[in-house]
């Protein structure tokens, strides 16, 4: 079993030390869950606010000190810095502070686009005898990383940290139940709750063959406990088996 904590974190945009401030009560108040890996929301710590943002560049270091003075694993949506380029990035950090991986957001969304810098690789995390695939927010509609990161990279679960605005809810989860049933993996699409400005929140958890194992339905801030079981990977594989049923040899002529 995996045990997920999820946050429906309401960020609110450009307040950094005010961000900071809430997710530290939020990490020493779920710490002792029984969760194996507490989850945070896209851009939680500076949001959208990119003049303020610019000047945000310890985030990896706040969340390393966090897993390591709670003794929790964190995964959250954070940017970094490398050189004169910036990212919209999810990293998990082990209890000990350790990061153990990091993925660069590919698809970039309105505005994100004068900020950032695109990203160009997929990533899976191994982590207690799962492999974490991490994707974020736009990355939902697109399969063609979907689909690789599942079946060539050996997701077992994909987690999404997301900033999807009000009024989008649907989509978000339906997204979120395709991406799970084609590739039948786990899916875990972590929005924001609304803050200063409007998220859709709803929060879904999808299993394997495509169900809803739990949705937080509202747009305020809201947790969620989630167990995830391996076995639901098999046979959600041999319910419908659509990933033996792959014709790459096809595909790559059309």
């Amino acid at each position: 079993m995996l045990k997920l904590g999820l946050v429906q974190m309401s960020v609110l945009e450009g307040q950094i030390e005010e961000n900071c401030n809430r997710i530290q009560k939020l990490v020493q108040n779920y710490a002792a869950d029984d969760i194996d890996l507490l989850c945070f929301p896209e851009l939680c710590i500076s949001g959208y606010d990119f003049e303020r943002a610019a000047l945000s560049n310890e985030e990896d270091e706040f969340f390393s000190a966090m897993a390591s003075d709670c003794h929790i694993p964190i995964l959250a949506g954070i940017q970094v810095s490398e050189g004169d380029k910036r990212y919209d990035v999810a990293c998990i950090w082990d209890e000990e502070g350790k990061k153990l991986g990091e993925y660069k957001k590919i698809h970039l969304w309105d505005t994100e686009n004068d900020f950032f810098d695109r990203g160009e690789e997929l990533v899976t995390v191994p982590f207690k005898g799962w492999n974490i695939g991490l994707l974020i927010c736009a990355d939902y509609g697109f399969p063609e990383v979907s689909t690789p990161l599942a079946q060539k990279k050996d997701a077992d679960i994909i987690i999404y940290p997301s900033a999807w605005g009000l009024g989008w809810e649907d989509l978000f989860t339906t997204c979120s139940k395709m991406r799970a049933a084609e590739n039948q993996v786990y899916t875990v699409a972590l929005n924001r709750a609304s803050g200063d400005v409007q998220y859709c929140g709803n929060t879904t958890v999808s299993n394997p063959d495509g169900s809803t194992l739990v949705r937080l339905a509202t747009t305020d801030e809201a947790y969620a406990r989630v167990v995830l079981e391996k076995e639901k990977l098999e046979e959600a594989r041999k319910g419908i088996p659509w990933r033996s049923m792959k014709r790459y040899d096809v595909y790559q002529k059309l």
